[in-house]
């Protein structure tokens, strides 16, 4: 847990200053969660790692294609999951999701309030609107000055979420 731990909050530094994540780090993170849980449960721990690796990376997959995350976003959850393993990473995903979505929520907040960006209720609006004369859904992109439009850094999320998953499974 204190290496997990050390290399989620490496890992949301870089994120943070950088807005990248090492594959250096992530490389040396995946080599010690397996030689871990092979030392913890032999070839069953080992298993157990691998298949956190890939539901990790499977569960971040589909956001990465959508461009919603980045590619250190994703190798860093697949990390996680050779960590924890499953089902583990299961709860570790959706804990980095809730507290990802509650940062989102606070910085567009405080984007619109604080620094006067556009608000996306005239764009959610016109998507109504949209809808209900058309039938369609209809996706228009937010404006440069929009507080949603804005990315943020998902690792320190991803870190906090992780933790409070691998404390509670």
């Amino acid at each position: 847990m204190l290496i997990l731990s050390v290399l989620l909050t490496i890992a949301a530094i870089f994120d943070l200053r950088e807005r990248r994540v090492p594959n250096a780090l992530l490389v040396t993170g995946l080599i010690i969660a397996l030689i871990w849980q092979t030392a913890l449960g032999g070839l069953d721990g080992l298993g157990n790692s691998l298949v956190g690796f890939g539901l990790g990376l499977g569960l971040m997959l589909p956001g990465w294609l959508l461009r919603f995350t980045g590619g250190g976003d994703v190798k860093l959850l697949a990390v996680v999951g050779a960590f924890v393993g499953s089902p583990t990473i299961f709860y570790a995903f959706a804990l980095s999701m809730i507290v990802g979505a509650l940062i989102a929520i606070a910085y567009s907040v405080y984007a619109w309030a604080a620094r006067g960006a556009a608000s996306p209720l005239t764009r959610y609006g016109a998507m109504l609107t949209a809808l209900l004369t058309t039938g369609r859904l209809s996706y228009i992109r937010p404006d440069a000055n929009e507080a949603v439009g804005r990315r943020f850094p998902l690792v320190p999320a991803i870190a906090l979420g992780s933790i409070g998953a691998a404390l509670w499974g």
